[in-house]
């Protein structure tokens, strides 16, 4: 079974509101609670229903906040709603104490049963119908006083094709998988990330401020044999961010052995940076991908650990070389390098300044541990990237200042505020 019908599959196994096709009253809502909490705690959760005739139809206990303590989510429908909506309540064991982090509401086609709960590997997992097999599921997680969208996933039909994607917001790894609804053979499959380009001077609020760690198995297309794990050769974009002239990108590459070039066709470590102004997706109408064949420009990054300053970018298509600041550390070495926004023709920073704007690209990292063995060499890239197939490659997206994707809501931001108000600020 695909790994979307699964999650869905998942969500009503562990939903309790399969027990009750009408939905559980608030007592009996109750009642179920006492298994696992305090009475006073469950006071807490029947005053923000806040009214007696409602329905409970789906709800899951467990931790979402990962602090080792179960937390508890649900869905409510209130008899007074004329429209197909649900309300979805999430409620945090903070001290001791059930506390409201986040409420929203939820619509359903048919029957309030299609929106689901399903608390599990940290996360909290809320499924919802929009029409005859087109399904959502959105993942929210809860840490350090920050609730957030973690992840999203979604499964729909065309034309006798099943259409799976899934959407990471923290480690931004994405995947598109297309097969036939029938025989389940794949007809188009790409992951690949999709590297967040931010103002530098926007602070990237908890939940989406995490390095970007291109480590995983997948990740290696070349040399799989040679690479013992991600302490051996892997990539962490600790830094990309954007102003009117650069985009300025900060990079942690581990690896035990850096191997530089003593001459000009020699082999050596290096990073390779791969874009195109074209922007690789499925396209549900023409049954592939959006575009296979077009120019690929690649900026080369090359690290020099005998002579730092002899390390450079080479940007293809441009016969000038640029230096670049690196130094080692015990693991590897840190990059940062300042490429013009010049050579992205299709970033205006004009028309950033009202929507995000996304292009090809994909980082790759070439490791080679022994120069005079080439067949030795690993290579490391973050999609499933096949050079020259403009559809292989992954994305860089630039946002407007300010925005972000997901939604992120601070629980402490209102008392912090009232507090620095009593201070006099």
């Amino acid at each position: 079974m695909k790994i979307f019908l699964t999650h869905i599959a998942i969500l009503f196994i562990f939903s309790s509101s399969i027990l009750a096709q009408s939905g559980s009253s608030v007592k009996e809502f109750e009642k179920k609670l006492s298994d696992y909490y305090d009475q006073d705690l469950i006071a807490d959760v029947i005053s923000a229903i806040g009214d007696e005739q409602a329905k409970i139809w789906s709800w899951d206990i467990g931790d979402y906040s990962s602090d080792s303590h179960n937390d508890v989510a649900f869905v409510a429908r209130y008899p007074k709603e004329r429209s197909k909506i649900c309300s979805v309540y999430f409620f945090i064991d903070i001290n001791g104490t059930l506390t409201p982090v986040h409420k929203q509401a939820r619509a359903y086609v048919e029957s309030p049963l299609e929106v689901g709960i399903a608390i599990k590997n940290g996360g909290c997992h809320v499924t919802s119908k929009n029409e005859q097999f087109n399904w959502n599921i959105t993942g929210y997680q809860f840490r350090q006083g920050v609730f957030f969208e973690s992840d999203q996933f979604s499964t729909s039909r065309n034309a006798g094709q099943t259409i799976e994607i899934h959407r990471d917001n923290l480690q931004r790894r994405n995947k598109t998988h297309v097969f036939s609804t029938r025989s389940e053979e794949t007809s188009y499959y790409h992951h690949y990330h999709d590297i967040p380009v931010y103002s530098t001077d926007f602070i990237i609020p908890y939940g989406y401020h995490k390095s970007i760690v291109i480590d995983a198995p997948e990740d290696v297309i070349k040399g799989a044999f040679y690479w013992s794990g991600p302490k051996d050769a892997s990539i962490i974009i600790e830094k990309s961010t954007y102003d009117n002239s650069n985009w300025e990108l900060g990079l942690l590459i581990i690896d035990d052995t850096l191997i530089h070039a003593r001459c000009d066709t020699c082999l050596q470590d290096k990073i390779l940076i791969h874009i195109s102004d074209n922007i690789p997706g499925f396209i549900k109408n023409v049954d592939k991908d959006s575009t296979k064949h077009g120019i690929i420009q690649t900026i080369e990054l090359n690290p020099n650990s005998e002579t730092p300053y002899l390390s450079f970018m080479r940007i293809s298509g441009m016969e000038t070389k640029s230096l670049i600041t690196f130094h080692r550390v015990s693991d590897g070495y840190h990059i940062n390098a300042k490429i013009p926004i010049s050579i992205l023709s299709r970033i205006d920073i004009d028309k950033l300044s009202k929507e995000k704007i996304s292009i090809g690209c994909t980082f790759e990292m070439i490791d080679v541990d022994n120069p005079f063995r080439p067949e030795e060499q690993t290579r490391i890239v973050d999609s499933d990237y096949d050079y020259n197939d403009l559809g292989s490659l992954g994305k860089l997206t630039f946002y407007p200042k300010h925005t972000f994707d997901g939604e992120i809501h601070r629980h402490y931001a209102q008392q912090f505020v009232q507090t620095l108000q009593q201070l006099g600020f």
